[in-house]
């Protein structure tokens, strides 16, 4: 296995784990709703990072399954995780924003965890900088997300504490998480883009302004 692979495994046992902890009335059913989210989400986040480098893949279709090589979208794990967890909530019988909320609160330490599989991989190069930690003259990115994926993870332990409208640390994640990832874009190089719309900033809005609606939705509830 790769430092990459052995990275995400270990972000996915670091979220159950944690979750657990957090959680702990709902220990039964957090390694169930965390299989179908895992697996939702890792299809998701190939699928998203497939699209986005398809003039590679499409003369080279065989990488496609080689996960190990790196390459995974986060908003493509976002999404496909909310569509593993509807699956087990469907399936359960669970409520949805119930499920969805455990996540989300433990999502953004595994991705600060498993941002460093981009360092070990050489992936998510920044633009040029002379910042002193510049790594090989350019913004790590990895270390940034990193951290900052840390700061609201650490927030929304907290305000699992308090919280008991369902969906509102959905939309907490989905809102801050939607601020660090729209702000980082700027210093990507040569993002993904739709015309002149760099689309991780575009699904970042749309992650705000869905935020707002769950968050009104819970408290309303």
């Amino acid at each position: 296995m790769s430092i990459y692979g052995l990275l995400i495994s270990i972000s996915i046992l670091a979220c159950l784990v944690t979750a657990e902890k957090v959680f702990p009335s709902k220990k039964k059913d957090i390694w169930d709703m965390g299989l179908y989210a895992a697996v939702a989400g890792i299809i998701g986040a190939r699928l998203y990072h497939v699209i986005d480098y398809w003039q590679y893949y499409a003369s080279a279709p065989l990488q496609i399954i080689k996960l190990w090589n790196g390459g995974l979208g986060i908003w493509g794990a976002v999404i496909g995780g909310v569509a593993g967890l509807g699956l087990y909530s469907s399936v359960h019988k669970k409520a949805l924003l119930e499920s969805a909320d455990i996540m989300a609160t433990v999502l953004p330490l595994g991705q600060a965890i498993g941002r460093w599989g981009n360092f070990f991989n050489s992936e998510l190069p920044g633009k040029e900088t002379a910042l002193p930690w510049a790594i090989q003259g350019r913004h790590p990115i990895f270390l940034y997300e990193s951290l900052l994926d840390l700061l609201l993870f650490f927030f929304l332990i907290s305000a699992a504490k308090k919280e008991s409208a369902p969906g509102v640390l959905l939309s907490i994640y989905l809102f801050g998480y939607g601020v660090i990832r729209f702000v980082l874009e700027f210093l990507r190089v040569e993002p993904w883009k739709v015309g002149v719309l760099n689309v991780a900033q575009m699904v970042s809005i749309l992650s705000i302004v869905m935020s707002l609606l769950i968050y009104i939705k819970g408290r309303r509830a």
